[in-house]
């Protein structure tokens, strides 16, 4: 063989840019498909640019406006599109593509075996929502049901003008054994987002139980806090139809007796006649 012949034997295959094929992969596409996205007024056609590709050509050598076009053809592809701020993100739904989701779920609904049956398809995704204390706190709520809170206000006329000293003061987290009681309002806060438990401006029905929050030192700190006379705001914390729901298919509550506090018998002794406390 002439040694001054040049070398015609293959070479290496010449590698697909890793971004490009990451990208493609992901989305179940082909390069191809992708580089075809490239809009018809672009500097190269998109059949030119899959041959740059395919050929080799470093992506630090093609021209910037190029690898523009090919990020956009393929986050394109993906389903991704800029934002205002230059970020990527799916796409902002429309009307018609919402109403159209509505009535295909209406419309397949009608299917018995596509409805859910003892577990609602958003308990899962509420599990991850919660925090250990938070799960502590419903499971607590679930056997013992609702709980007294109270909220100290300064005492006016007719509440003409009341100002609220503090608000919330409960002992459920405390009771359940979280791990950072005194976040209870964070706790609880989530929780009402989520549809689990309930804020009620109804009592308790035993009166009594509202002295122990009362003696607290956070109620304490907020009647000490002005010279006029303050008053509590007897409320009620408590789970939601869906917080049952939700506690009774995550957790197990049957040896559990919220550390002593599921029962609330103080064991009175009840003289003469009258009415009896629940």
């Amino acid at each position: 063989m002439d040694e001054n012949l040049p070398d015609r034997s293959p070479g290496p295959e010449p590698q697909v840019p890793t971004d490009l094929v990451g990208l493609a992969r992901l989305a179940g596409l082909s390069l191809r498909h992708i580089v075809g996205a490239v809009t018809k007024g672009a500097l190269h056609t998109a059949t030119e640019l899959a041959e740059d590709i395919r050929a080799g050509e470093p992506m630090s050598q093609i021209l910037d406006e190029r690898v523009e076009m090919v990020r956009r053809a393929a986050l394109s592809a993906l389903g991704l599109t800029p934002t205002a701020a230059g970020v990527y993100g799916p796409p902002e739904p429309v009307a018609e593509d919402l109403k159209a989701m509505g009535d295909a779920m209406i419309t397949e609904g009608w299917d018995s075996a596509q409805q859910p049956r003892d577990l609602h398809p958003s308990f899962v995704p509420i599990l991850h929502d919660l925090t250990p204390d938070e799960a502590r706190i419903l499971r607590f709520l679930a056997v013992a049901g609702p709980q007294p809170a109270i909220d100290i206000r300064t005492k006016t006329p007719f509440g003409i003008g009341s100002q609220r000293l503090a608000d919330g003061i409960t002992m459920i987290a405390y009771m359940a054994g979280c791990a950072i009681p005194e976040r209870d309002h964070h706790y609880l806060g989530n929780l009402s987002r989520l549809g689990l438990v309930r804020f009620s401006t109804e009592p308790v029905a035993d009166f009594r139980r509202y002295a122990f929050l009362e003696a607290q030192p956070a109620a304490q700190a907020a009647y000490k806090s002005v010279k006029m006379h303050a008053i509590s705001s007897y409320r009620s914390i408590y789970l939601s139809v869906f917080g049952k729901q939700f506690c009774e298919a995550c957790f197990v509550l049957d040896d559990y007796t919220g550390g002593g506090w599921a029962s609330d018998d103080r064991g009175d002794i009840y003289l003469g006649k009258g009415p009896r406390l629940p």
